[in-house]
């Protein structure tokens, strides 16, 4: 099993780099991801572009969720 050793936004791409191993990166692609989620409020957006670039790991783990970064959207919408 691969180790994860990190991962980083690259803003020139808008995705989410994940560096398993020397030879493995797996790369999610924010502008789809982002593309699936309904907004109430277009600066909503603001919410997903911050999660990426500052917490690369978290947007990845909310992406993999069943509700997936809809969900984070709502659970920010209700604490702001």
């Amino acid at each position: 099993m691969n180790k994860i050793y990190f991962a980083i936004y690259n803003p020139a791409t808008d995705s989410i780099e994940i560096y398993t191993g020397e030879k493995l990166k797996i790369i999610f692609n924010c502008t789809r991801l982002n593309n699936n989620v309904f907004l109430d409020d277009p600066l909503d957006i603001a919410y997903l572009h911050r999660l990426a670039r500052d917490e690369p790991f978290n947007y990845v783990h909310f992406t993999l969720q069943p509700d997936g970064l809809q969900g984070y959207i709502e659970a920010m919408n209700v604490f702001n």
